[in-house]
């Protein structure tokens, strides 16, 4: 096998390999998208959460003050119907006063009740719209996590066909090539073989010596380029 057919071998050899480590790198992804996902959601649901624990913290309010109502409506009562029965003008003014009072604290109480009631229906609102946001977003997460399950799938399926093909190329290649290979993948990474283009390595898009050039489009042997190491080429 001629050196141009052992090169056209081993640039197949790392195409297969730039397509089986991207998907390595889709399938190391997948937890971190499922993740993500799940973690707006959980800010979503948080969110609505809080609204709901504001409900109940208001409902408690409500009926603390609704009580507080209720036991000063008999001691006003009480007081009123005394009124007919004092004997001095000093108790008359006083019981006067002591209504006067628990009524006014009840109006206040009254008042706070009618705040409570609006901030209520305000937040109940707020909880029906993002019930419904947070109902849909769910929805949606559900299927792009089965979609990026799916994607994970084929992924696995093309990779196990990917090394199935990058062994049956793997073992057309000459030992004393592989040899080469491998070494200069281990000092430079996944990218190994660089196209010369004009005389310039596409590798390190720099220049390589004429007499280089030449000998690389004879392609009688293996050449590196003298900058980045790379095994080069010419179509």
């Amino acid at each position: 096998m001629s050196v141009r057919q052992q090169l056209e071998i081993l640039v197949k050899l790392q195409a297969i390999d730039a397509d089986i480590q991207e998907i390595h790198r889709m399938l190391g992804s997948v937890k971190e998208k499922t993740d993500k996902l799940d973690s707006e959601l959980e800010a979503q649901e948080s969110i609505l959460a809080t609204d709901e624990n504001t409900i109940d913290e208001l409902k408690r309010t409500y009926r603390s003050l609704e009580s507080n109502v209720n036991s000063n409506v008999p001691k006003i009562e009480k007081s009123k119907g005394r009124l007919s029965s004092v004997k001095t003008n000093k108790e008359y003014q006083s019981l006067l006063k002591e209504i006067e009072d628990l009524t006014l604290i009840n109006s206040e109480l009254e008042d706070q009740m009618l705040a409570c009631l609006e901030q209520m229906e305000m937040v109940e609102t707020r909880i029906k719209d993002n019930a419904k946001q947070v109902s849909a977003f769910k929805l949606q997460v559900d299927q792009d996590k089965d979609a990026i399950r799916q994607e994970a799938e084929k992924g696995r399926e093309k990779l196990e066909k990917l090394e199935k093909e990058w062994r049956r190329v793997f073992d057309t290649v000459e030992p004393d090539f592989m040899t080469k290979f491998d070494r200069v993948r281990k000092q430079v990474g996944n990218y190994t073989i660089a196209r010369v283009v004009k005389a310039v390595c596409e590798g390190c898009n720099t220049n390589i010596p004429p007499q280089m050039f030449n000998e690389l489009q004879r392609c009688e042997e293996l050449l590196f380029c003298p900058h980045c190491q790379r095994i080069i080429y010419t179509e």
